[in-house]
């Protein structure tokens, strides 16, 4: 959200096959390491605000979504225990909701919104027999991008949102 700053999973330079979320600094052109669990950390986003940094993250077989101080200061917080395999893909502008990918054995990759406030009950966005995937809200958080497989082919789709019924479409 600054422009100076991204996060990125990357393998570990020790050779594991562990990944972890790093910051890099395009002006300083340097690297933080982020997260240092002996774990598999993916798919980071930053939050609205650029004071946070939310991840994915597999431990004990479970794929859950963590927030974590951009400051690398103290630990992370759970957000969301999930039963499937997850990524986080985007943080809405004005901070209220994550919208991320769940993988589900019958209806393949979905689109989930996670309310950030509240009781953080997540409620499913896009759920098909397609693959619906990588999801990105829109600047003016009205409209959320996606990729589908709907037509046969990978291609890029755009739905309507609204914050305020975040109740998802379900189809």
């Amino acid at each position: 959200p600054d422009e100076r700053r991204v996060a990125v999973s990357r393998t570990n330079p020790d050779n594991t096959p562990n990944w972890d979320v790093w910051l890099l600094d395009v002006r300083r052109n340097t690297s933080t390491r982020f997260t240092h669990d002996q774990v598999r950390a993916k798919f980071a986003v930053w939050s609205a605000d650029g004071s946070s940094v939310i991840f994915g993250s597999i431990r004990d077989g479970a794929s859950n979504l963590y927030l974590k101080s951009a400051s690398g200061a103290g630990n992370e917080q759970l957000l969301l225990t999930s039963t499937g395999d997850n990524s986080v893909n985007s943080s809405s502008r004005d901070g209220r909701f994550l919208l991320y990918t769940e993988e589900n054995p019958e209806t393949k990759s979905d689109l989930w919104l996670l309310p950030l406030n509240g009781d953080r009950k997540p409620v499913p966005f896009l759920s098909t027999e397609f693959n619906e995937r990588s999801g990105q809200f829109s600047p003016d958080g009205h409209w959320i991008a996606y990729t589908s497989d709907e037509s046969g082919r990978d291609e890029i789709y755009i739905r309507e949102f609204s914050s305020g019924s975040a109740q998802g479409s379900g189809n």
